[in-house]
């Protein structure tokens, strides 16, 4: 199936007239640009010449070195663009509710070889006339020795839908109801008709390259590499509608709002209004109403009513208003999911053995996949397959009120590698990410929980189990302060406890060095880190996925964060396991646990050790700032679900779960624990708990890596202590 080119310009011919012998290598002997096109059939659709046809003289082949007795042959290499089109273009893969356009752009090249004394027009003529194409399995063949046919690719497809925002986001929301519980006025809604749009790009290519060898002429070589990235991006964000949430504030500024417009109480004003329609107006409310429309400028009575109800009506919108002027919360999602691709084969096969379907796999770009079918028949020298998925998400919201500001943002990612040799063997790694970051005034926190699983070496996929895979796992922690109180002090010194870097003991001690030393100092920053090397998670494992009530209580009860308002019951995790794990371990053993039981029991626990102020503030919680047991509970309504989530996790990774030949396994493991570094008292707890785990098991696993690193001053100058054992020493970074 040779390509018949159109006519070459009979000017640019004339100039060629010589023979070879007149030019040396390399030269450009001819660029036309096509003024019609050339279309045939291939791969189940249309090739159409377009653009420009470059030919060029050579002094060698293009994909291998001459021999030294024949220096003086001459090579044209012909290289022309086409378009792609039909069946043989990038696939839309019947993806519903998507619209998409496919252009797939090639560049078609042969490299012959020719006799010296051979005239150049009527050479190109001739080779015009029955130009050998790569689609030909038959031109392939009748490739002489040091000659070559090539197909280079390079297409993109672009896709684009729409997705409805609460199919997408209402699972977020928790993000929102999270932070506001902890006594923001403010309510939240957002139109469930709201669409996201959403855009799927594909770009990719693949080039395959057939050469005759000069050193074995009844052999070909077949170059095939491949490259591909498949993205998917949508952005999404909107302004949040923003309401009272607290009737009773609300209802206090409007009563004394209509007290002060009116000089008399609302009540008096309602009943006054509920009279107003009585005919005759009884006698006691004449001095009233007479007080009134002198006050509103009114001349007639049954003016008074409309006007006292325009006034309420104006007031509470007014107050809305007030309150929204100097409000702004926007919300904000983010999802990427990027497929990357890269292979690299390089195979010798005989004329006999390059049957049809070997042929169409190459050009077609399905090679890989379709290799083993032809093991027999080749004989591979080079195999690179490796393909990666790499998912990121993003979600949170941004307030800004008057002069303060917050923010909030969760991330969570995960990529799978998968890396396979010419036996069909693989190997799979797994990398995940979950984060959170937030700002509260001139406090910023970030959080995160990294995972990786890797494999060491390569097996058949369908035999891939997690007992082939070397496990780690990492938390980090940071805290950022613009400057250091005594209070922030000691949530620096308790967070150091959590970590197990100082003695729970310490904490009251640690935080008075602390403020006396720091007090002066801008920007103090805390970052922690807790590093499960790759033999401690495994040997680890069993008792993390044999989780028991009495284990995860005492985490929880030591995660809860030191109260000022508590001294005695909070004051470090110890203190905290002692008066609290109870309540959790009675919480997490009930059938059906509900998050008011283990205030209860808590409360009961309090007065039981003689703690009545504290058991009272902690029932009174919604009536007291701060992190009182009560509000963390409501701002973890799924946490028995989440732990169980965790604890399932754990049992997945420590069993010897088969992945039956889909890497997508490894990410739905991931996901079940991947919570615990999406918020702060998960992210204490999991420390904790990790801490404790490994303390079961005595000293015989090795070592648990926590560090601590205190930054503080101003850039210039900024110091930092490395935070080893109980105490601080100085660190240059």
């Amino acid at each position: 199936m040779p390509i018949s080119l159109p006519s070459l310009p009979p000017h640019q011919l004339l100039r060629l007239s010589g023979s070879f012998r007149d030019y040396t290598g390399p030269a450009c002997l001819l660029k036309s640009q096509h003024s019609e096109s050339t279309t045939f059939d291939a791969l189940g659709g249309h090739v159409i010449t377009n653009g420009a046809l470059t030919v060029t003289l050579l002094d060698r082949p293009v994909h291998m070195q001459a021999p030294a007795e024949q220096p003086a042959t001459p090579w044209l290499s012909y290289q022309m663009s086409a378009l792609l089109a039909g069946a043989a273009a990038l696939p839309l893969q019947q993806l519903s509710n998507i619209s998409g356009q496919a252009d797939t752009q090639i560049q078609l090249a042969a490299c012959l070889s020719t006799r010296p004394d051979a005239v150049i027009a009527d050479t190109l003529i001739a080779h015009g006339a029955t130009l050998p194409c790569i689609f030909s399995c038959e031109d392939v063949k009748a490739l002489e020795p040091g000659e070559s046919l090539s197909l280079d690719t390079q297409g993109t497809l672009l896709l684009n839908t729409c997705v409805k925002w609460s199919e997408l986001l209402c699972h977020n929301f928790h993000l929102f109801s999270r932070w506001l519980g902890q006594g923001e006025l403010l309510d939240l809604s957002f139109d469930a008709n709201l669409t996201a749009s959403l855009e799927v790009a594909v770009r990719g290519g693949h080039q395959i390259i057939f050469s005759r060898s000069v050193d074995a002429p009844h052999t070909l070589r077949l170059s095939y590499t491949k490259s591909g990235v498949h993205g998917t991006q949508s952005t999404t964000g909107a302004k949040i509608t923003a309401q009272f949430r607290d009737s009773a504030a609300f209802q206090a500024t409007y009563t004394a709002m209509v007290q002060a417009i009116f000089q008399r109480s609302a009540q008096d004003i309602e009943a006054l209004t509920e009279k107003l329609s009585i005919t005759p107006l009884p006698a006691n409310l004449e001095p009233t109403v007479k007080a009134l429309l002198k006050r509103l400028g009114l001349d007639r009575l049954e003016q008074l009513r409309p006007r006292i109800t325009q006034i309420q009506q104006d007031l509470k919108t007014t107050i809305r208003k007030a309150a929204q002027s100097g409000l702004e919360l926007s919300f904000y999602y983010q999802y990427n999911r990027i497929q990357t691709h890269q292979a690299l084969v390089q195979l010798t096969v005989s004329d006999q053995a390059l049957t049809p379907a070997l042929h169409k796999a190459a050009l077609s770009g399905k090679l890989l996949s379709q290799l083993h079918k032809h093991q027999t028949q080749v004989n591979v020298e080079q195999f690179f397959n490796q393909c990666a998925t790499q998912l990121n998400q993003s979600w949170g919201f941004h307030l800004n009120l008057f002069s303060w500001q917050a923010m909030s943002r969760e991330d969570a990612a995960f990529r799978v590698t998968t890396t396979e040799n010419v036996h069909g063997e693989v190997t799979l790694t797994g990398q995940g990410l979950r984060s959170y970051q937030d700002q509260v005034g001139d406090v910023k926190r970030r959080f995160c929980l990294d995972f990786a699983a890797c494999m060491q070496t390569f097996r058949p996929q369908n035999l891939i189990s997690m007992r082939d895979f070397e496990l780690n796992l990492t938390l980090a922690s940071t805290a950022q302060h613009a400057r250091l109180d005594e209070k922030t002090a000691c949530q620096l010194a308790d967070e150091l406890a959590i970590w197990g870097l100082i003695a729970p003991g310490e904490v009251d001690n640690v935080a008075k060095r602390l403020y006396q030393t720091l007090k002066e100092q801008p920007d103090v920053q805390l970052t922690q880190t807790l590093t499960l090397p790759g033999h401690v998670f495994r040997d680890l494992l069993p008792t993390l996925a044999d989780a028991s009530a009495f284990r995860l209580a005492q985490a929880l009860a030591a995660a809860l964060p030191r109260h000022t308002q508590l001294p005695e019951c909070r004051a470090n995790p110890l203190v905290r396991r002692a008066f609290y794990a109870p309540a959790f371990e009675h919480y997490l053993s009930a059938d059906k646990p509900k998050p008011d039981h283990v205030v209860e029991s808590a409360i009961t626990r309090l007065a039981q050790l003689r703690q009545y102020e504290s058991a009272h503030k902690e029932r009174d919680w919604r009536n007291k700032p701060g992190p009182m047991l009560g509000r963390i509970m409501q701002m973890h309504p799924t946490l028995k679900t989440d732990l169980d989530s965790l604890i399932k996790g754990m049992q997945q990774l420590n069993e010897d779960t088969n992945l039956n030949g889909d890497p997508t396994v490894l990410k739905e493991i991931y996901q079940q624990f991947d919570n615990m570094g999406a918020q702060h008292f998960y992210v204490r707890f999991f420390a904790y708990y990790l801490q404790l785990s490994f303390a079961e098991l005595g000293d015989e696993l090795g070592v648990l890596h926590t560090t601590g690193v205190i930054e503080f001053g101003p850039q210039a100058t900024r110091q930092a202590w490395l935070l080893t054992g109980t105490s601080p020493t100085r660190h240059a970074l």
